[in-house]
């Protein structure tokens, strides 16, 4: 019986892996560095993926990715069939006391997602420079908000021996496994111009209710120093305001911006609306209590938030909260699981947010939770009338 046991043990263990390596592949594609390449093919690049085809269909290329030309046909009937599985599925009022504790659990939940699964879930993200070329330059001042377990931060560290990095995460977890990294490390002992001692920083922060809580040692010695404000060249929001709920955007957004200096820039990318993720979360979350928190808004299996943005609700969310558009747009992939013989179609929303003016006309505490539910009924309200190109 104990070696039919330890059996079951191992076949249940083998089979969460591969599931877990499958979770992985359809949700941020596959991993080069364990992929054949077909000889066609130049793989998956930091240059970006080839041109969509005639025919916008991956399967009938070598590609590993290619860009998504999706129709305005194709787009029309993703959004009617959201609104018809909400409108036939709507939430019972006893599911409100289980999605509000989805909400206020978020951080426990991240905290136990980074304790299963330590850095090994998401893949290092070598291609920011090219996304955001700012973070090349000199002395660049640099905070993260949801850093993880520094998936970004890191390479950053290496590619540019004179940027000062700081992470902030609501998980412990996570921030104690980046502090462990040699890279974080090394950078510790390195210094770069200013009153900073070392130019790699981490600490627990939760957007949602403060600015960034952490502390420095001053070159010329003495007490610790709080870092204040105003003090980054730059911050980064990258698949983290989809974690947290709705009605906490603006708060999390002013939080980010009392960080940065005015002039400075905030680089967005998250989850955009009728992402595959969604087409396929939706129908799991009606299937349980309290999961779908808003239009799109919902709770996955392990228990953590996702979002998923339009590009209205984007634009009106950092330009309320005293930021300028510089870049925002739309990106939209394809990903062949060769294994499968499946493509995934993925959709994201990237930005770039210039940081102007000093504080007067935002809105905090209680008056930005007011504005944000209104400002998020008027997006859904027009959706149906809005393109998503």
């Amino acid at each position: 019986m104990a070696f039919e046991a330890s059996n079951h043990v191992e076949l249940y263990l083998a089979a969460l892996n591969l599931n877990r390596s499958i979770y992985r592949t359809v949700l941020y594609g596959p991993n080069p560095s364990k992929v054949k390449k077909p000889k066609s093919s130049k793989g998956m690049t930091i240059e970006g993926p080839p041109k969509a085809n005639e025919s916008n269909d991956i399967t009938q290329t070598e590609e590993l990715w290619m860009e998504d030309a999706m129709t305005q046909n194709e787009i029309d009937e993703r959004r009617e069939q959201i609104d018809s599985l909400l409108k036939s599925n709507p939430t019972p009022k006893a599911h409100e006391a289980v999605s509000k504790k989805f909400e206020v659990d978020a951080g426990k939940h991240w905290d136990e997602f980074y304790k299963r699964n330590g850095d090994r879930f998401f893949k290092d993200r070598h291609y920011l420079e090219a996304s955001y070329p700012d973070l090349v330059k000199p002395n660049f001042v640099f905070i993260e908000c949801g850093c993880g377990v520094g998936n970004a931060l890191l390479p950053l560290l290496e590619s540019n021996p004179s940027i000062t990095v700081i992470g902030g995460d609501f998980s412990k977890t996570a921030v104690e496994t980046v502090k462990k990294d040699e890279r974080f490390i090394k950078a510790q002992t390195e210094n770069v111009e200013g009153e900073r001692a070392g130019r790699a920083f981490s600490e627990v922060w939760d957007i949602t209710k403060s600015p960034y809580p952490g502390t420095y040692k001053p070159k010329a010695g003495g007490e610790e120093a709080s870092f204040g404000q105003s003090f980054a060249d730059a911050a980064m929001l990258l698949f983290c305001l989809s974690a947290i709920p709705p009605a906490k955007f603006d708060k999390s957004v002013n939080h980010v911006r009392h960080c940065i200096k005015e002039g400075g820039l905030l680089f967005f990318r998250d989850y955009g609306r009728l992402d595959d993720s969604q087409m396929h979360l939706l129908p799991s979350c009606l299937k349980d209590t309290g999961r779908v928190l808003g239009h799109d808004t919902y709770v996955k299996q392990d228990g953590t938030i996702c979002h998923y943005f339009d590009k209205d609700e984007v634009r009106d969310i950092f330009e309320r909260n005293g930021f300028e558009v510089v870049e925002l747009e739309w990106v939209r992939r394809q990903y062949m699981n060769r294994g499968e013989g499946k493509a995934r179609r993925r959709t994201w929303l990237h930005g770039v947010f210039r940081r102007v003016g000093g504080d007067e006309g935002l809105v905090r505490g209680k008056e930005a939770e007011i504005v944000e539910e209104d400002k998020v009924g008027k997006v859904q309200e027009k959706r149906k009338s809005c393109e998503i190109s």
